[in-house]
């Protein structure tokens, strides 16, 4: 800031030597007849050059001792007025001077009106001047003072030789007496800028210092009256500088406590408040500190506020993403906890990505090993991609395109390409989807000695924004969630097979084997007797290989019986109610299940149920802002209703991008079963959904 004001001080005398400048030559070429002019010439010319040079001393007191921020910040018409009288009225006076109806005794000459108001001019700036650039030195101790004399003298020198003119001295006499002072002016200035016993550039006030602050600045009495503030303050609390002048704080911050009570005893005091300016809340941090005097009495204080708005609003969008993000962790974890296969997982996984990220389509392919062959990538699931799409995005040039690049980057970073149908390395086939942008993510697993890939995670976006960094960080999170959650549940199948595998042999050899050994040992029994002529009862065998048969069939059936796969084991209102404690609950959500007891459904149509409660849950949780939620769960003679309430902010049905919030899914799902799906939402009005299925056959 000091370098600034220094440069346009500078600027100011650089036109003040060019003021002098023009003076000189043009008196030099009058006194040498170089360029023959009259004397009137000359005299227009003279009063034309005093005026620049006075108005030019007058901006450099203003520069030099912060003067024109001062007056910056005060009303534009004020600033204007003195712009209008600092260049136009040299120019008035020009035109007073050579108007040819008006030039003659009384406005042309010596001791015309026109001179007459170039002086009055002149002194006016020029004393104003001299006013300015004493008053910031004479606040200084006496030695500082003293080195600034060049500046202050300087300044002086013209407003004397004016004053000269008032004893009747010829007019060349005056100009060569004005030239000189202006000489010596411009050249104390310089003297005093860049000689390096000034102790600063220009003299730091206290308009530079409070009124530069971004931090409000007030100063209340012991009355707690409001007697000193800064601009910074006046836009913090939204009120002018005369009405908040002179009254009582407790007044003007009503809706605060008497904060300076709270100091009793504190020399300064710290804390935090919100306060409505027009347009919204401010957030401000606050520190009040005891003014006191010589004898340590009080007789005020000084409140400093320092506006914190965006950091709070920073650091809450900061909370909001981690929120959002364990919501979404927790959501993949229970989805990996209560799925039946991995293609089911990974299905619910696409789900909950794709909307949490304003994506429009996801897909995630994994790695799979052949016998004896390399690792290929391969498409499990896809969510979002239009039937006629799905082909495209499962060819075997697509996948190979994806592990070449996974292949390749060492790193495992993500890859975001933007202007996706622009690209030269997106395979032709793919451009027909239509994405602005698109982003790969790795799935890695970190061991102790390597990190090995698994797959890759795809997001497709059909709009011009890109990927933030913000959102690339929370995507790499949520991978390596998936990508364990998919090692893990590999490994705990491997394992599960393996134990399997040796149960069943267990039981095998301990059941159904015994029981075929038998029949072998009844048939080679039977046929050794035959042939050795013994006398057999045919009946009596056959009754037991019969027997034996039916129970080895009886053991084949249970084992098939215990590898069925089961889904929502603890029922349909267990798990809702598991879902509203664990994330309704942790999210200041009141939420409320009611439901009929023995609700009777088929296990498929409780699992469409399910979905769709979890998607309007979702939908709620990210989009409604509602404090209340309610499902109710209701059989009737014929069908189960399913409903979803929330006292959200709603929205316009024939508005919304309905695709956007997932309600094509939640129709589809209910059509699935059979069932009937009706929404009902208007703004301001929460939402409704309600599901009709017919009940299990009985």
């Amino acid at each position: 800031m000091i370098f600034s004001k220094k440069t346009s001080a500078t600027a100011s005398l650089s036109i003040l030597v060019a003021a002098i400048a023009a003076w000189v030559l043009s008196y030099l070429l009058y006194k040498l007849r170089v360029v023959p002019f009259s004397l009137d010439v000359l005299t227009s010319i003279s009063f034309l050059c005093m005026a620049v040079a006075a108005t030019a001393q007058f901006y450099f007191s203003l520069y030099y001792t912060n003067r024109l921020s001062w007056m910056n910040n005060r009303t534009r018409l004020m600033n204007q007025f003195a712009l209008l009288f600092a260049f136009i009225v040299p120019a008035i006076i020009q035109f007073l001077f050579w108007n040819g109806a008006l030039k003659n005794d009384y406005l042309g000459g010596k001791n015309s009106i026109a001179e007459q108001a170039n002086t009055f001019y002149i002194f006016g700036i020029l004393t104003a001047s001299n006013l300015f650039l004493i008053d910031a030195f004479a606040r200084k101790p006496r030695v500082h003072f003293l080195r600034a004399g060049t500046i202050v003298i300087g300044a002086l020198l013209p407003l004397f030789s004016h004053l000269a003119t008032l004893f009747g001295i010829g007019l060349e006499t005056e100009i060569i007496l004005s030239i000189f002072s202006y000489s010596l002016a411009a050249a104390g200035f310089l003297y005093g800028i860049f000689s390096n016993r000034l102790i600063e550039a220009t003299p730091i006030t206290r308009d530079l210092v409070v009124e530069g602050m971004d931090d409000g600045w007030m100063v209340v009495d012991h009355q707690n009256k409001i007697i000193d503030l800064n601009s910074s303050a006046e836009e913090m609390i939204g009120l002018s500088h005369k009405k908040i002048y002179g009254e009582s704080i407790d007044q003007i911050l009503t809706d605060w406590p008497n904060i300076l009570h709270s100091t009793k005893g504190n020399k300064e005091i710290e804390m935090r408040r919100s306060v409505k300016s027009k347009k919204d809340w401010r957030y401000l941090n606050i520190r009040i500190s005891k003014l006191t005097d010589q004898r340590n009495s009080n007789f005020g204080h000084l409140i400093l506020w320092r506006d914190i708005t965006g950091r709070k609003m920073a650091n809450d969008a900061r909370q909001r993403a981690r929120d959002e993000l364990f919501v979404l962790l927790n959501a993949v974890s229970s989805a990996a906890s209560r799925s039946v296969d991995l293609e089911e997982f990974l299905s619910e996984s696409s789900y909950q990505i794709v909307y949490s990220f304003r994506s429009q389509a996801v897909a995630i392919f994994l790695m799979e090993e052949g016998n004896g062959s390399p690792s290929r990538l391969v498409l499990k699931s896809q969510f979002g991609f239009p039937p006629d799409h799905i082909k495209e995005i499962s060819q075997d040039s697509v996948a190979t395109t994806i592990h070449k690049w996974l292949t390749s980057d060492e790193e495992n970073q993500p890859l975001i390409i933007n202007n996706f149908n622009e690209s030269t390395d997106v395979p032709l086939s793919l451009k027909k989807l239509s994405f602005d942008c698109v982003v790969l993510i790795p799935l890695v697993i970190s061991t102790q000695h390597e990190k090995n890939i698994i797959g890759c995670l795809c997001l497709g976006r059909n709009e011009s924004i890109s990927y933030s960094q913000d959102e690339v960080i929370r995507l790499t999170t949520i991978s390596n969630q998936i990508a364990t959650l998919i090692d893990n549940n590999r490994r705990r199948q491997f394992a599960i097979a393996l134990s399997e595998r040796q149960r069943l042999l267990r039981d095998l050899h301990d059941s159904v084997s015994q029981k075929l050994y038998g029949l072998v040992a009844l048939t080679e029994a039977a046929q050794a007797g035959m042939e050795a002529g013994s006398e057999i009862a045919p009946l009596q065998v056959l009754t037991r290989i019969g027997e034996n048969a039916r129970q080895a069939v009886k053991e084949m059936r249970l084992f098939l019986y215990e590898m069925q796969p089961v889904d929502l084991k603890d029922g349909l209102v267990s798990t809702l109610h598991h879902r509203l404690s664990a994330v309704e609950g942790r999210a200041d959500i009141k939420a409320r299940l009611v439901a009929d007891e023995s609700i009777q459904l088929s296990k498929d149509k409780e699992i469409a149920l399910y979905y769709i409660a979890q998607e309007a849950l979702n939908n709620i949780l990210r989009h409604a802002h509602a404090k209340n939620v309610s499902i109710t769960l209701k059989q009737t003679r014929q069908n189960v209703i399913l409903k979803i309430t929330d006292d959200g902010r709603g929205f316009d049905i024939k508005k919304i991008d309905q695709g956007g919030l997932g309600l094509p899914n939640m129709r589809e799902r209910a059509l699935q079963v059979k069932g009937k799906y009706k929404m009902v939402s208007a703004p301001g009005a929460g939402t409704q959904i309600t599901i009709t299925v017919g009940r299990k056959s009985l």
